[in-house]
């Protein structure tokens, strides 16, 4: 099985520029944290990291099936309510998720196959997520906390492409859930965010729900556990 990863820059990256250089701007005497409530919004980067990988065409497992991780995209609001060290964070985020496929279609009538297929799978998102969390370092302008959580995740658009330049898009809400681990670094405003999400429990592709898809590809499942790395940051004020 091969596994890459691809990393791409997009103007992402000046909004963040511009979240930080605000958080700079404001005056340094601060805290980190107030008594009672917070909020904050991050922008990052996130990674699809995919294993128990399997392609069928009905019940026969293709050969040549293959994957890339590619990094996406995120954008947060949050609340924290604080308890002395521990806190409450629930959220709302857009993820852009992005990974490729690749298997190879048999060819009708032989034992042979075709060169395989790489299938571009980007997919946009909705979370809600609730997060309770634990300060070990809680000393104003400074914070070191951990987390756990669980995330409720709205798909409501998945776009398919191929080498080919077809492209096709699969539209309506589907719901799925993933558990949080994590922690968090404040420097005054600055807020740093690194955590990972696991185990999809459905994240499996039947490509016969993608509209208008060649009929080759009408009785193809793509079947996989997905979990996501992310890395953000921002303010809280």
């Amino acid at each position: 099985m091969l596994k890459k990863v691809k990393i791409t820059n997009r103007p992402l990256f000046r909004f963040v520029f511009a979240i930080l250089l605000i958080a700079c701007m404001v005056e340094t005497n601060v805290q980190a944290q107030s008594r009672k409530m917070n909020w904050g919004i991050r922008l990052g980067l996130n990674a699809v990291s995919v294993s128990n990988y399997k392609v069928y065409q009905g019940d026969e497992l293709l050969p040549n099936s293959s994957y890339i991780n590619k990094n996406g995209y995120l954008a947060t609001g949050f609340a924290r309510f604080n308890l002395k060290r521990i806190f409450l964070q629930p959220e709302i985020a857009w993820n852009e998720y992005r990974r490729t496929c690749s298997f190879s279609l048999p060819i009708e009538n032989t034992d042979n196959y075709y060169m395989p297929t790489h299938l571009n799978i980007d997919s946009k998102t909705i979370n809600t997520c609730f997060l309770v969390g634990y300060n070990i370092v809680n000393d104003y302008p400074f914070l070191f906390g951990v987390f756990a959580g669980s995330s409720l995740i709205g798909t409501y658009r998945t776009n398919f492409s191929m080498e080919s330049e077809q492209s096709f898009s699969k539209t309506g809400l589907s719901l799925n859930y993933s558990g949080i681990l994590g922690f968090s670094i404040n420097i005054s405003r600055i807020y740093f965010d690194l955590r990972y999400e696991m185990s999809w429990p459905d994240a499996d592709s039947a490509l016969r729900d993608v509209p208008d898809l060649p009929e080759d590809y009408q009785n193809v499942t793509i079947k996989k556990t997905e979990a996501v790395l992310s890395f953000s940051f921002g303010v809280m004020f």
